[in-house]
């Protein structure tokens, strides 16, 4: 399946990222309503990864745009004060709209979209809570029901004798793949938190590789990181707004070509809305190589 991903995402300033597909919205920071125009009556889902002004100030725009009988629905860290008190809030400042519907999650919970998907809230090293669920990364997942490989050189007819003798159940298997791995703000990537996503974005705030500080990543360390996962992508967000496209541009070339990752990788650029991310040029592909 093609994701249609739409992105903004400015460190400090703002980040959001738009699954038109799925009416998903991951984070949503200031501007994501004006950028979206009428596609943001598409929003059913908003998963927000914890409580910084520029993940989630998107939202008061939103909820008197689209909120109504219970929709969208808004997830957020469940031990995170800020969020009920924002939820209040928006009641307060905005009665005439209708009410979203606000869940606390916490890491392990899921949550079904639809179509056989499903978002799993992961706990992000953001923000050490000492127990408490203050910031969450998220995956994007989908079961899939399949024939069992024991039946896939049966003919139609011989299939549809054998589901009337032993039921679907019987003859298929379901199989979960995860589509999409969001980290939202996070210090450096560990490899093993991300095993198995086809598609990971993730941020890479600062360009040298000696600066990581606020629990924020660089851009060398999560090109090498990500080098050791199978990915069919990577889209690398929440760049500071110091540096220009150029420089960018230039260091993810130049830190690719070190370790030949055998993957495109894409990049948010400060200041810019990125639209349908995966069907764009990459900054870098493996082809670029030779």
């Amino acid at each position: 399946m093609h994701l249609t991903i739409t992105a903004a995402s400015t460190a400090l300033f703002s980040t959001w990222l738009f699954v038109e597909n799925l009416g998903l919205l991951l984070d949503a920071g200031d501007g994501v309503s004006a950028s979206l125009g009428q596609k943001g009556r598409k929003v059913r889902h908003v998963f927000v990864t914890h409580a910084d002004r520029d993940h989630l100030c998107g939202l008061l725009q939103l909820n008197q745009l689209n909120a109504k009988d219970g929709s969208p629905s808004i997830y957020y860290p469940k031990d995170c004060g800020s969020f009920p008190a924002l939820r209040d809030f928006v009641a307060n400042f905005d009665p005439q709209s209708g009410p979203a519907n606000w869940q606390g999650l916490t890491a392990g919970d899921t949550v079904d979209l639809n179509n056989g998907f499903f978002i799993e809230a992961r706990d992000s090293a953001h923000v050490e809570a000492g127990g408490f669920t203050k910031a969450l990364d998220f995956t994007l997942s989908s079961i899939r029901k399949s024939l069992k490989a024991e039946y896939r050189n049966l003919t139609g007819p011989q299939i549809a004798n054998l589901r009337e003798q032993v039921g679907e159940a019987g003859i298929t298997e379901s199989r979960t793949e995860k589509l999409l791995g969001y980290s939202g703000d996070a210090p450096a990537l560990d490899p093993a938190h991300w095993e198995g996503v086809r598609i990971l974005i993730h941020e890479a705030t600062f360009l040298e590789p000696e600066i990581a500080r606020n629990a924020h990543s660089n851009l060398p360390q999560v090109i090498q990181a990500a080098s050791e996962l199978p990915l069919e992508a990577l889209i690398l967000i929440h760049f500071s707004a110091r540096y220009t496209t150029a420089e960018i541009v230039e260091s993810i070339q130049k830190e690719a070509a070190k370790v030949a990752p055998n993957f495109p990788i894409f990049a948010v650029i400060p200041g810019q809305v990125a639209t349908d991310i995966l069907s764009s040029p990459p900054v870098w592909s493996p082809d670029m190589e030779s």
